[in-house]
């Protein structure tokens, strides 16, 4: 995607990085004792660790990769973070109808084989209503979180820094998501073919999707094809999580359709488009 980039020219933020989910984190913090700081940074870092551990489906024993080993018959009872991350998944797939899937790693995986081809969504599994507990019905599901597990992971870990009383700061994962905190006004800056755009961001999520870094990776779920629309789009939403998962559904839309999935959004939303919609 066309780089998303927070512009930063005070030298009292603290500043952190940490790799992870194959891009680098990184945390602003303005104010406080930097000992307390530097503690609560270390407990957020460690908690990306613990996300990446349980919702990556490129990692053994992940919580997803066994969702997409199950059998037919089988049942597996879930972290909470993975339950909870997939209860979002679901949620944005129903709000994009169907634009968004958390289901739909076979679908990147055709894509990015030499061949470009085949590929099929298909298998249905279950989550239980009341537990963090998912059954298969017919396998062949492959989950892919990674259009919304960044975000949930910023989420996650501005939780664990307002814990420790951080009031104001900005996190990032890479170019795909940022998510400010606080009463504060962060100045990002996005690179737009009409020419460089700037957002103030306050306590809101940017998520960016786009095919400029990792080549037409995104799909639409509802037929596999590459996504042809946009360069990249942007989205303005309160959660990270969802601010995440709808740029990349507002990504495979057309022009026509991202009019109308606007007007489902809470005040203070927005998408932005490169050529714009």
């Amino acid at each position: 995607m066309n780089e998303t980039l927070p512009v930063f020219s005070d030298p009292s933020l603290a500043r952190y990085s940490h790799d992870a989910m194959k891009t680098t984190f990184r945390i602003f913090v303005s104010g406080g004792d930097r000992s307390r700081v530097d503690s609560a940074v270390s407990e957020a870092f460690q908690k990306l660790e613990d996300l990446e551990s349980l919702l990556s489906r490129y990692v053994p024993g992940s919580d997803i990769s066994r969702i997409n080993a199950m059998k037919a018959g089988e049942s597996l009872f879930l972290s909470n973070d993975c339950d909870q991350c997939l209860r979002l998944a679901i949620e944005a797939s129903a709000a994009t109808s169907g634009r968004f899937d958390p289901c739909i790693g076979i679908l990147i995986d055709a894509v990015k084989l030499p061949t470009g081809g085949g590929g099929e969504v298909r298998g249905i599994v279950s989550l239980d209503p009341c537990r963090p507990m998912v059954s298969c019905i017919e396998e062949g599901r492959i989950f892919d979180l990674g259009a919304i597990g960044k975000g949930y992971a910023l989420e996650c870990m501005a939780s664990i820094l307002s814990e420790h009383g951080i009031e104001k700061a900005l996190l990032t994962s890479g170019a795909s998501t940022i998510l400010a905190m606080g009463e504060m006004d962060w100045p990002i800056d996005i690179t737009h073919s009409g020419g460089l755009r700037r957002l103030m961001l306050r306590q809101a999520a940017l998520g960016a999707s786009g095919s400029s870094q990792q080549g037409a990776h995104i799909v639409d779920p509802r037929d596999g094809s590459p996504a042809r629309h946009f360069q990249s789009v942007w989205v303005v939403h309160p959660s990270a999580s969802f601010a995440d998962a709808f740029s990349t559904a507002c990504f495979v839309m057309p022009p026509e359709e991202i009019r109308e999935f606007t007007k489902s959004l809470p005040p203070g939303c927005q998408v932005i488009s490169d050529p714009d919609f």
